[in-house]
């Protein structure tokens, strides 16, 4: 571990390394303490649970890494908004799926435009902004409700949701492809370089020559798509749409990416570690309910998990920090 090389890969993608030999471990527990044994199975069926909750972490995770502590708590209820305008629209027909999503990702683009906008131009923080969106969202939602009884899931999207080749979801496959485009969105593009320099100091990344008001609000458009998207996929999935499908997702999707190594602070995305975390937070849920704990419990451990994960980010960025300043103070003196 003297290599610099190999100290700040770990220093980068230390938390979703650590919670991918915590999915190994919780596998094998779960093959130990199941009736089924240790089975590559069980772990593809936990990793295609997981895929849905990747795209919502995807969303999210481009939102924090604005940085200022943003949240977007607007995510639940894009997704059950997605999940009825997809169902509604398509009403059982093939035909009408293109359409069904155009409209949910538009409704994904005005609803992050609109999120953009009151933390941009009102200055009310992004945890505020997005939870009053979210609670339009689901009165709009209750609405919309009154008006479907029965929904009718176009074959070709319900395929799309549960069609496996050679034991392998369609559906996992699909938001691998969609994690390495958003990889190479962060990494490789003018756009993903100044997302991480906003979420890093916004301030520097103006006076850089960043435009960081379109890219904001780019961030919130692509965030919203995103989850709307993902709540048609989920629709497709459950069969159907129903007031507060969503609601799950929202702690979730903050813990998948905290323990997938993206930085609460901002600045900093991993969206591989998303994935993980995604897989991570489902076999810890399997294996609460092999030993029969409630939801009650499962949230608290989720919920205690976040926080274990947050401070021992904390503690690593306080370290950096004072390491830092302290090479400060030695060039000074």
């Amino acid at each position: 571990m003297n290599n610099p090389k190999v100290k700040a890969f770990v220093g980068r993608n230390g938390s979703w390394l650590f919670a991918s030999v915590g999915c190994i471990v919780l596998w094998i527990l779960m093959g130990l303490f199941g009736s089924g044994g240790v089975s590559l199975i069980s772990l593809i069926d936990n990793a295609y649970t997981a895929s849905f909750l990747a795209i919502a972490g995807i969303a999210q995770m481009l939102v924090v890494t604005t940085g200022r502590g943003a949240i977007d708590l607007s995510i639940p209820g894009m997704i059950t908004l997605g999940a009825y305008t997809s169902m509604g629209i398509c009403n059982g027909s093939n035909a009408m799926i293109i359409p069904a999503l155009l409209v949910v990702l538009l409704e994904g683009l005005v609803i992050g435009a609109l999120n953009s906008a009151m933390v941009i131009w009102l200055k009310i923080p992004a945890i505020i902004a997005t939870m009053a969106m979210n609670y339009i969202i689901v009165t709009g939602t209750m609405l919309i409700d009154h008006n479907f009884n029965v929904f009718t899931i176009p074959s070709f999207l319900e395929t799309l949701t549960t069609y496996r080749i050679a034991t392998v979801p369609i559906i996992v496959v699909l938001v691998i492809l969609l994690a390495v485009l958003v990889n190479f969105l962060l990494t490789a593009t003018t756009y993903g370089k100044s997302l991480l320099a906003l979420g890093q100091n916004k301030e520097a990344a103006r006076l850089a020559g960043v435009r960081v008001v379109k890219v904001e609000m780019v961030t919130y458009m692509a965030a919203a798509a995103l989850a709307g998207l993902a709540g048609a996929l989920i629709s497709a999935r459950v069969t159907g749409a129903y007031l507060g499908m969503g609601d799950n997702y929202q702690m979730e999707s903050i813990a998948c990416i905290v323990i997938g190594g993206t930085l609460m602070s901002g600045g900093r995305a991993n969206t591989a570690g998303t994935l993980v975390g995604s897989l991570f937070l489902y076999l810890i849920i399997s294996c609460m309910q092999l030993m029969g704990a409630d939801a009650g419990m499962q949230s608290v451990v989720k919920g205690a998990l976040i926080i274990v994960v947050l401070l021992i980010g904390a503690s690593d960025n306080s370290k950096k920090r004072e390491k830092k300043y302290r090479k400060s103070a030695d060039s000074a003196a």
